[in-house]
């Protein structure tokens, strides 16, 4: 909203024209700019609406954990969880074999009408994306908006740029993640994470000096503590500087002497520590793309064609380092 006058923004009126929270509707534009609109614009619905996954009687809880850690692939990430389930769902109507699909879903603990509801919302967001100019996310060829497929490193960076600031952190040894007003929560029995053998549902294992994060769709109290659902390993912070918040910059003073390295903050709440050289690239490579943001939003039939040369270049060096991150991280 304008402050000056109350009247929307384009972004406002972009968001208000969605049948999605505003977070999730960002997490879709964002998601145009990441080539991953089909996968993201299923994970927005599917935050949307109630889980797909029944909790199943006490007795047969592992089973269905198990079923459900083997449908996500070990993305760690419940959207991701129905967003793969939802591809199982396509392939077997697409080969006509319904009835095989209702086995699937009996056997891995899904409600078959629920499942049901999430494809066919898909259709609805689509028809309000192309209303406003935006090219269909659904569009199954490998067109820009979805020149990324459903990599789940382009899916962790839509996650965290449309759910943040509904992100927590952990370090080494910690049960208990802190969310920026400083709650104290854990995963949520529901998620995928909370699964016995998943890397969040015990302590912190990360190594000493780092971070361990998560992206969150909702928070309730408990009778001991917070609980967190729909819940996404982040595993590496780049799309929290790049694409969340408000991006700060400042000389780190660790010595007397002539500060080399600097801090970047996003909302004065998570630090970072870094070289003067990645500071100012990361700064220049964050305002790039929030032009790109609001240039998509402003005209978005346009896509990447209104982009000026450096735009798309920040674009395919936010490809690059989002997938370089991922992978260097998921192998440390």
């Amino acid at each position: 909203m304008d402050m000056d006058n109350n009247d929307l923004t384009q972004l406002g009126q972009c968001l208000a024209a969605l049948s999605l929270e505003p977070k999730l509707g960002k997490m879709v534009i964002w998601s145009y700019i990441l080539g991953c609109t089909k996968g993201a614009a299923s994970m927005a619905i599917a935050n949307s609406y109630k889980s797909p996954f029944v909790l199943p009687p006490p007795f047969l809880r592992n089973k269905a954990d198990q079923a459900k850690v083997i449908i996500s692939k070990g993305s760690e990430s419940d959207p991701i969880t129905i967003l793969n389930a939802l591809i199982v769902r396509d392939e077997f109507y697409k080969k006509g074999k319904k009835d095989m699909f209702y086995d699937y879903c009996k056997s891995n603990f899904i409600n078959v009408s629920t499942i049901q509801m999430v494809a066919d919302l898909r259709r609805n967001i689509s028809r309000e994306l192309t209303s406003l100019g935006f090219p269909d996310p659904l569009e199954s060829k490998r067109t820009w908006h979805n020149c990324n497929g459903i990599r789940p490193a382009y899916l962790q960076a839509a996650v965290a740029a449309g759910l943040y600031p509904n992100i927590a952190h952990r370090t080494a040894g910690e049960s208990n993640f802190s969310t920026m007003r400083n709650r104290k929560a854990r995963i949520h029995i529901s998620s995928v994470n909370s699964s016995k053998g998943q890397p969040l549902s015990g302590k912190c294992k990360a190594k000493k000096g780092e971070i361990e994060f998560v992206a969150y769709g909702e928070m309730v109290r408990g009778m001991a503590c917070f609980t967190m659902s729909q819940t996404s390993r982040i595993l590496s912070a780049l799309p929290m500087i790049l694409l969340c918040g408000e991006l700060r910059v400042r000389p780190a003073q660790i010595s007397d002497e002539i500060p080399t390295s600097s801090v970047l903050s996003v909302d004065d709440w998570i630090l970072f520590l870094c070289s003067r050289e990645s500071a100012s690239a990361l700064v220049v490579l964050r305002k790039r793309l929030n032009n790109i943001f609001m240039r998509m939003v402003s005209n978005p039939s346009q896509g990447l064609n209104s982009c000026t040369e450096s735009e798309i270049d920040a674009v395919n060096t936010l490809h690059t380092v989002l997938l370089s991150c991922f992978y260097q991280q998921e192998q440390s």
